[in-house]
């Protein structure tokens, strides 16, 4: 088990023991059913540092630009791969639980799945869907569930078509979630977002401000100028790589 994998359970766990805690002991009738506390002495720290996980904005476009046959894995996981970059590293389970009630108004709105159960906000967010996501969005929103029984399913035909397509672009990792990471990296390191802003589009809670939050509406107006941001970027790069091939189609044919 990874270091951030082993902080992770032991962290689930101090909440459930805390949960059983409050259940079966009462201070005030000084009833203590449950009088040991491991955590007293162990403390969890801080979140270790994960390696980097993420693409670059070139291989964005290379991922999405690979020709793969109509219907298979690797269309699968390409397509899903954009589509969460588009949405603001929306996870694979999150496509799969969501359907068209979940669209209103230009904007997808969802629980994240992963921490709405630990949430008192149930992890909502709304992301507006830009341009590129619509066509996605109406080809797999309510249907990855019809196409696979259980999200297991989803996530095993994921990952076979993610080695196809590693093999296709030459790209040594591609994974849905590389996606989520590869969006907050260039939204921080390319755009020059704030990282309170960029946590903000991945649906993200600081234990530091947890109390501050709750003074605070969200303004998802926010989360959308990130994405703008990021979306732009990419679509810039994009008509410089399609007048670089003009160019050089225009120069082939000259000779």
């Amino acid at each position: 088990m990874s270091e951030i994998g082993l902080h992770n359970h032991m962290r689930d766990l101090r909440t459930l023991f805390n949960e059983a805690r409050d259940f079966y002991n009462n201070e005030d009738l000084e009833f203590h059913r449950i009088k040991h506390y491991p955590f007293k002495k162990y403390k969890l720290g801080r979140v270790p540092l994960t390696k980097k996980r993420n693409n670059s904005i070139e291989e964005i476009l290379r991922i999405r630009d690979c020709i793969t046959e109509p219907g298979s894995r690797a269309e699968l996981a390409k397509e899903l791969f954009i589509l969460s970059f588009l949405t603001c590293g929306m996870n694979a389970v999150d496509f799969y639980n969501v359907n068209r009630k979940n669209v209103r108004n230009g904007r997808i709105e969802y629980n994240r799945s992963k921490t709405q159960g630990r949430r008192k906000d149930n992890a909502f967010i709304s992301i507006k869907v830009v341009e590129e996501a619509k066509p996605l969005l109406e080809k797999y929103i309510g249907k990855l569930s019809v196409r696979y029984s259980t999200y297991g399913a989803l996530d095993t035909a994921l990952s076979q078509g993610m080695k196809q397509l590693r093999k296709l672009t030459g790209i040594s990792v591609v994974t849905t979630y590389w996606a989520r990471h590869t969006f907050a990296t260039i939204a921080r390191n390319a755009c020059r977002i704030s990282k309170d802003d960029v946590a903000l589009a991945l649906n993200h809670v600081d234990d530091e401000h947890r109390t501050t939050d709750i003074y605070i509406e969200k303004d998802w107006s926010i989360v959308d100028d990130v994405q703008k941001k990021v979306v732009t970027l990419l679509r810039r790069l994009d008509i410089k790589l399609l007048a670089k091939q003009k160019k050089e189609a225009s120069i082939s044919d000259a000779a």
